[in-house]
């Protein structure tokens, strides 16, 4: 039953995740059409900052000390330790 929450968890996760890169696409358009030297700064700040956080798409050096990458791993580790546990 709690693999069943999880496995949902991550299917929502995952489906937030895309709403939320969609809408970043979305700024990058509305910056590139009123202020494209704006857009530029975000691409390098802040942008870069929630796409390393995610997935890190753009390669960006650092990253974050836990990503969602991160968590979704944690999750599907949990539901496979429940698998061996009804095993």
């Amino acid at each position: 039953m709690r693999k069943t929450k999880i496995r949902e968890a991550i299917e929502r996760l995952e489906e937030l995740k895309d709403t939320i890169y969609e809408a970043m696409d979305e700024m990058e358009e509305i910056l590139r059409e009123v202020a494209p030297e704006e857009l530029e700064r975000a691409k390098a700040y802040w942008m870069a900052h929630i796409d390393e956080a995610l997935e890190n798409i753009g390669n960006w050096l650092g990253g974050s000390f836990i990503s969602y990458i991160d968590t979704i791993e944690a999750l599907e580790e949990m539901m496979k330790m429940e698998e061996e546990q009804e095993n």
